[in-house]
């Protein structure tokens, strides 16, 4: 799910089920992005994932001691076949890796054989759709066979590939003797070994589309989105080094299909795929600074003077609020200094109470930070506490601009109107908070009316990154196939059915 924030869960919430441990998610928070200890892990395999060993694929025949083991001849580079990643290349995702330039029959066989014409995928006849199928089928086995995909890479990038509709889950037994797959060629070996599939009919079941001519579209753009804004939370805990790591699996697998032209077609559409994993790494990190930040002295000061505070709208144990704090001072000082000649006349000098509050979800149109004029106020500016001999200065505020919005995430709600009825209205937050904030993030918020159209923030219930992408195939990610039973189910008639059913078995 998006980031919530709602401090009141402190414990941290379940992660979503994943084959290997992954690091907690607290739902409450906005998690910290902190350096983790999560030792680099990236060692040399014995051969490349193409490479299959009759201990690797067939466990049950490894009967070979380990001095055979230790005679055993390794296999050279070109042994491993033209697509085969030489090992003193590394493992395909440091800073500054490159693909080494292709011979020209390499070349020429991807262009000719592997990777079909250009042709717009809506100009595809049925069969040319299966073809663009074979095609990115063929280039993720090619792709997986040219780096090192180790250790948590490989759940990050079998995740991406389920959100674009393949089957990434381990085949049953081909039933191909050890001997037969050691006669094969290194290619021939990868295909009759893969585990990725793309679906060309109803075979997908429910789990997958069938990939007929009205289901299936080619969306590079919105299926790393998809992965960069709703998987990456429970997958990494948005600690760095893993959502790096994350990010990284994703923009190398876009990089090594715009280099072998696998769709030349949707060049820009993988462009657009890449601009998104640029996004994510720095929208993430900002969006996880905000939990120190909110909800800021200003709007925790109009909370207190105009409402009735909810001690577990913010994580007060995270946001440290100044000793002797006065929201009367604050909220005023703060109104002063803003000019807004229109609020500031109704807020000051009059009787004022809370209009009404309401929850409602906006998006970020414009962020207008203070200006030099406004900030050399505010650093003129300091309010005395209890103690005299302290005072504490208010951070420079600004402005956002926000309009109506929805946040998908695959629930079904009522469809309720607008509490603003389309129209674009403005919140104003401290410095370090519009920092971080960028057009086109999306948050939940609950709001207070003063009147005069000043709003303020009560508590914000999820924010959510500009590119945020909401996928249905996220909601196959659990689903079981029902299976038929002809046993009848309970009834008026017979109520203890189900009990006599239990007893027979």
């Amino acid at each position: 799910m998006p980031l919530e924030i709602s401090p009141a869960a402190t414990s941290p919430s379940e992660v979503a089920e994943i084959p290997q441990a992954q690091p907690e998610v607290d739902d409450s928070l906005i998690p910290i992005c902190a350096s983790t200890a999560i030792a680099n892990e990236e060692e040399d395999q014995e051969d490349d994932q193409d490479i299959v060993d009759t201990e690797d694929v067939f466990p049950d025949a490894a009967h070979h001691s380990s001095s055979q083991k230790r005679k055993r001849k390794k296999k050279s580079a070109a042994d491993r076949g033209p697509t085969a990643l030489p090992k003193n290349r590394g493992n395909g995702f440091e800073e500054y890796f490159a693909d080494p330039p292709m011979t020209a029959e390499e070349a020429m066989q991807e262009k000719q054989e592997i990777y079909s014409p250009d042709i717009p995928f809506e100009k595809y006849s049925q069969q040319l759709k299966i073809l663009l199928f074979g095609r990115m089928q063929s280039c993720i086995q090619r792709f997986r066979s040219r780096r090192r995909i180790q250790h948590q890479r490989v759940l990050y990038f079998d995740e991406y590939l389920f959100l674009g509709g393949v089957d990434t889950n381990q085949g049953a037994y081909t039933g191909l003797d050890p001997k037969e797959l050691k006669q094969l060629t290194p290619t021939q070996r990868r295909e009759a070994t893969a585990r990725d599939v793309i679906y060309e009919g109803s075979a997908a079941g429910d789990r997958f589309y069938d990939g007929d001519q009205t289901k299936w579209t080619v969306d590079f753009t919105g299926v790393a989105a998809g992965f960069l804004s709703e998987r990456l939370i429970p997958l990494t805990g948005l600690q760095t080094r893993p959502m790096e790591e994350a990010i990284d699996v994703v923009e190398n697998f876009l990089r090594y299909v715009l280099h072998h032209d696998v769709c030349p077609e949707y060049e820009e559409d993988v462009k657009g795929a890449m601009r998104v994993c640029l996004a994510a790494k720095n929208e993430w990190p900002m969006l996880n600074s905000l939990q120190t930040a909110l909800p800021g002295l200003f709007n925790l000061a109009a909370t207190e003077l105009f409402s009735k505070p909810d001690l577990n709208a913010w994580a007060f144990h995270l946001f440290k609020v100044p000793k002797g704090f006065d929201a009367k001072a604050v909220f005023y000082s703060a109104i002063a200094m803003l000019d807004d000649p229109k609020t500031f006349e109704h807020l000051v000098g009059n009787s004022v109470e809370l209009l009404r509050q309401y929850e409602c979800t906006l998006e970020i149109t414009a962020v207008d930070p203070p200006t030099e004029e406004m900030t050399e106020r505010f650093k003129r500016l300091a309010i005395d506490t209890c103690n005299k001999a302290k005072k504490f200065k208010l951070m420079p505020i600004g402005k956002v601009t926000l309009k109506p919005a929805t946040i998908e995430d695959g629930w079904v709600n009522p469809d309720m109107p607008h509490p603003l009825e389309g129209k674009e209205i403005d919140l104003y937050f401290e410095y370090d908070i519009l920092a971080n904030l960028r057009s086109g993030m999306k948050m939940a918020l609950e709001i207070g009316e003063l009147g005069a159209e000043f709003r303020f923030v009560r508590r914000i219930l999820k924010i959510v990154p500009s590119f945020y992408t909401f996928l249905p195939q996220e909601l196959m990610r659990g689903l079981k196939q029902p299976a038929e039973n002809e046993r009848p189910g309970p009834s008026i008639h017979d109520s203890t059915v189900e009990d006599n059913q239990a007893v027979e078995e």
